[in-house]
């Protein structure tokens, strides 16, 4: 008797736990789209980094569903991962998401999916394992933090820092919301050094301005460190290279309403 009531308790707990996960990803309000720069990150963790999957461009870290009041996470745990559904899309999740980690780079996709994808599904663009990733490329193709840094004359250096409100001003033309920033300090610099960039996106995938603050980078100057420095040295193959200059030409050459990756 006692072994059934236990079962039964699990049970209840079980649906218990379902039903708050559905109710996590029904409260989802907007999307904080966070890209990344491997050598800030590498400054501070660059015994950890993966020297073949660092970039000299900003490199996509996750796409999270979010609230004003909490983040959903692992919202729906039927919906499995599954590499192969992922085939065509490889190329691109291999340069442009990588694991700065972890040399297999499905063990990242597979993280960023169960935690976040599964509470992405009640926006139809990302309902759906392929769906996610495919529409999370699209963005990233579309607020091309890189080229948005370089076009207001913010480029990489080690030889001087920027003003955060310098970034923030790069950006803000562009992305039409507030963009947020995640440094992390390193023994070699004085100030702090930038490694991300998150911004909000609406459930329409617009640009919006949102709660999220900065982390790490308090109020002053922050360096935007040159690719190379500390941890970030490894060059891309020519075949990446050649393969990231086709979709940024085919980004600029074609209108992003119609440009899908499909």
């Amino acid at each position: 008797m006692m072994h059934c009531l236990t079962l039964q308790a699990l049970l209840l707990a079980s649906l218990g736990g379902l039903a708050v996960c559905a109710k996590d990803a029904s409260t989802v309000t907007y999307f904080m789209f966070s890209q990344q720069w491997s050598t800030g990150y590498c400054s501070a963790a660059h015994d950890k980094c993966i020297k073949e999957n660092e970039r000299n461009f900003w490199t996509i870290h996750g796409l999270w569903p979010s609230s004003n009041s909490s983040t959903p996470e692992f919202c729906n745990r039927t919906l499995r991962y599954n590499a192969t559904a992922l085939t065509p899309l490889v190329p691109q999740l291999d340069l442009y998401w990588p694991s700065m980690t972890s040399s297999n780079n499905n063990i990242f996709w597979k993280h960023e999916w169960q935690k976040h994808g599964t509470c992405a599904t009640i926006v139809p663009e990302l309902d759906g394992l392929y769906n996610f990733f495919n529409e999370t490329l699209t963005l990233y193709l579309k607020y091309n933090v890189t080229e948005y840094l370089l076009n207001s004359g913010v480029v990489p250096t080690s030889e001087k820092t920027y003003q955060l409100q310098t970034i923030k001003d790069a950006l803000h033309d562009d992305i039409k919301g507030a963009a947020n920033f995640v440094c992390y300090s390193s023994r070699n610099y004085s100030a702090p050094v930038l490694a991300e960039i998150r911004f909000c996106l609406n459930r329409q995938l617009q640009p919006i301005d949102c709660k999220a603050k900065h982390s790490g980078c308090g109020q002053g100057n922050v360096y935007y460190l040159a690719f190379g420095k500390d941890g970030a040295t490894s060059q891309m193959s020519p075949l990446s290279w050649l393969l990231h200059c086709s979709w940024l030409f085919a980004v600029s050459v074609i209108p992003m309403p119609l440009y899908r990756l499909r």
